[in-house]
């Protein structure tokens, strides 16, 4: 069972924001929120950390499993995923990701299914950096490849050649992202997740994976 979500109207600070202006779209936030918490100084402080970093968030949804499920958007791409409050797993994290207009090079958008594992050495950038310039690369090298996406793939290896010689980038750069996703649940959860994120033993050989499991094509 969901827990109630209510949408209220966004706050001048980010009526005031460039990021939003022009149409203004209400910001969702959770009613019955943890108790012991105060609900407005924690959204306040979640939102205002959102608007510091420039994203826009398009909806929250508060599970009974203390699950938030989260949609948002990074510049020109969507990103939907999942974060438990109590298991903040550091491996297998999946991530939906769609750009939100069409490319100049193809009629088409691309929504992928992709799964990364976190890398802690983003806690030693800037609190407020992110970034999408492979990600971005990523999505304008599926439209240079249109024609072998012509429909859904599920294909490992037309997957991986997506992402061939970028993979620590790419997976440095989710990481960050999803380091920031963290500290805003953090802000609104009153809970900390990051702890069991800060530091993952070094085992000698393993690598960091990351892997596309499904493109899309959206006609």
């Amino acid at each position: 069972m969901l827990k109630k979500i209510e949408n209220i109207a966004a706050s001048a600070e980010f009526k005031n924001n460039t990021r939003f202006t022009g149409e203004i779209h209400p910001l969702p936030v959770i009613s019955g929120g943890k108790q012991g918490v105060s609900d407005s100084l924690s959204f306040s402080s979640a939102f205002r950390y959102l608007s510091q970093l420039k994203w826009q968030l398009k909806s929250l949804t508060h599970l009974e499993n203390d699950e938030f499920l989260l949609e948002f958007i990074v510049d020109n791409l969507t990103f939907n995923t999942k974060i438990s409050v109590y298991d903040s797993i550091s491996s297998n994290i999946n991530y939906k990701i769609s750009n939100d207009g069409l490319l100049n090079t193809a009629e088409h958008k691309y929504q992928i299914l992709i799964s990364f594992d976190f890398d802690p050495e983003v806690y030693s950038e800037p609190l407020l950096e992110s970034s999408t310039g492979y990600l971005t690369r990523l999505f304008e090298k599926f439209a240079l490849y249109d024609s072998i996406l012509l429909k859904n793939s599920n294909n490992s290896e037309v997957n991986s050649f997506f992402v061939d010689g970028t993979e620590s980038k790419l997976n440095y750069e989710l990481s960050l992202i999803h380091r920031n996703l963290i500290f805003f649940v953090e802000k609104v959860s009153g809970e900390i997740l990051s702890s069991s994120l800060r530091v993952k033993p070094v085992i000698l050989g393993e690598e960091k994976q990351i892997k596309i499991l499904q493109i899309n094509v959206k006609l």
